[in-house]
């Protein structure tokens, strides 16, 4: 299934739900009506049993030049002057809630709130033309969107400080190095390295994607139990589909181990 509307174009098959910033002509810039489309939009993958992997990138050449300034801007002097500034942070938060493992694919700019949402998900690949830049300092605001709890975590105090406050761009072999992302493709092969990276998360149990996705976000929140490790190894010796997987599995090595 297939829809789009308010810059976000969603569809979903075979396990897979693809989220495409769409708005090419202003470089996938994030207004308020596409944040609010995407806070939908998790709310009900977030209930869609059937979705395994969640894949996030922008149409065209670019993932995102961060937040529509013109028109956070215009709706910003308004009475819900606070809600609308705090769309970021609920639509940030809306993708790091997902029960999915999320996939994000950057390539061309990736700035700002479009750098923090793709911090949100659990896993991101770069092309490497991809351009990271944190410009908000230099545009007269504070980073917003809890985009600096995010930045630290995945890299760090010093860098994410580094970054932000010298709003410098960097490419994708600092992103790499620093622990952004995991990996970095050719720009011409990103798309294959997404459908290949979520094609193989897919094909994992179900059951068993959810419980790393619980173990990933309690981590993050700090409340992580090791405990409750032995209840998620029982629940998927329970589980018929983790069961045949598993089952497979040792066929296969035995085989090999044969061979």
């Amino acid at each position: 299934t297939a829809v789009s509307g308010a810059g976000l174009r969603v569809s979903r098959e075979d396990g897979i739900a693809r989220i495409v910033f769409d708005r090419p002509a202003v470089l996938n810039a994030l207004s308020p009506k596409l944040l609010i489309s995407l806070i939908e939009v998790c709310g009900e993958l977030a209930e869609d049993e059937r979705v395994r992997v969640v894949r996030m990138e922008g149409a065209g050449p670019c993932f995102s030049a961060g937040a529509d300034l013109p028109a956070f801007l215009a709706e910003l002097g308004g009475e819900d002057a606070h809600a609308i500034a705090d769309l970021g942070r609920r639509a940030v938060e809306a993708v790091a809630a997902l029960p999915q493992i999320s996939v994000a694919g950057a390539r061309g700019h990736c700035v700002g709130g479009g750098l923090v949402l793709a911090g949100a998900c659990d896993i991101r690949i770069a092309a490497d033309d991809v351009r990271f830049l944190i410009p908000e300092l230099d545009a007269g605001i504070p980073l917003g969107w809890g985009g600096m709890a995010h930045l630290i975590r995945l890299v760090g105090e010093t860098v994410a400080a580094d970054w932000v406050l010298s709003c410098r761009p960097f490419g994708a072999e600092e992103a790499l190095r620093a622990g952004l992302i995991s990996r970095v493709v050719p720009a011409s092969e990103l798309g294959e390295a997404l459908q290949e990276l979520c094609g193989a998360i897919r094909a994992k149990p179900a059951s068993v994607l959810r419980a790393t996705k619980r173990q990933l976000r309690s981590i993050r929140a700090g409340h992580f139990d090791p405990r409750d490790d032995a209840k998620a190894l029982l629940a998927a010796l329970r589980d018929p589909e983790a069961t045949q997987k598993g089952m497979e599995y040792v066929k296969g090595r035995i085989q090999r181990g044969s061979g």
